[in-house]
């Protein structure tokens, strides 16, 4: 997808506007506020936790995580917090 097309879907139309915010969000020299956030999570079918993982194995874990239905996520969390106690 374009930064044209993702600026279009989060409903700013005109190219000389779109493109470049969602560079600027790429780039990180502008962070988007919290309901662009979301949108863009929405538009792009991620959480936004994905967006705020500090490396690739957490932002995997994330989405493999956000993919499961909510009674598999809790036993996931379950197992997590008995896997932790345990360091």
């Amino acid at each position: 997808m374009t930064q044209t097309e993702l600026g279009r879907l989060l409903g700013l139309d005109d190219q000389n506007t779109g493109a470049p915010r969602v560079s600027r969000y790429e780039t990180g020299k502008h962070e988007p506020d919290q309901a662009t956030m979301a949108r863009i999570a929405e538009v792009l079918g991620l959480p936004v936790a994905y967006f705020h993982a500090v490396d690739d194995i957490l932002a995997e874990v994330i989405l493999l995580v956000a993919k499961l239905p909510k009674k598999e996520q809790e036993e996931i969390l379950d197992l997590l917090r008995k896997r932790t106690s345990k360091a």
